[in-house]
């Protein structure tokens, strides 16, 4: 028989950890006071907006086309001409069928 050696999952809670830029911010200390706090709110409710503006414009065609426009429009045409390409070729299939 054959033991399974395979790491089981982790018992441990730790902090997430991934490997871009941290942006957290310290604890606040256990007596904050309100202000404290409030502050805390608002700076994680701007850092929230900032992140799902980013997504937004991430996943926003509209947004990407201004910003790659020669990477679109050079798309654009290579459909264009593909799409010209294919009712060419099937306007002349069928005037050779008629022959």
């Amino acid at each position: 028989m054959t033991q399974d050696t395979t790491p089981g999952p982790s018992t441990t809670s730790g902090p997430i950890t991934t490997s871009g830029p941290s942006t957290a911010r310290p604890a606040l200390p256990p007596g904050a006071g309100v202000h404290s706090l409030q502050l805390d709110i608002v700076q994680t409710r701007d850092e929230l907006a900032a992140t799902l503006d980013d997504l937004f414009a991430t996943f926003n065609p509209a947004v990407q086309i201004r910003s790659h426009p020669v990477l679109y429009a050079s798309i654009f045409l290579a459909a264009t001409a593909a799409a010209t390409a294919a009712i060419l070729t099937l306007r002349r299939g069928r005037a050779r069928a008629r022959r």
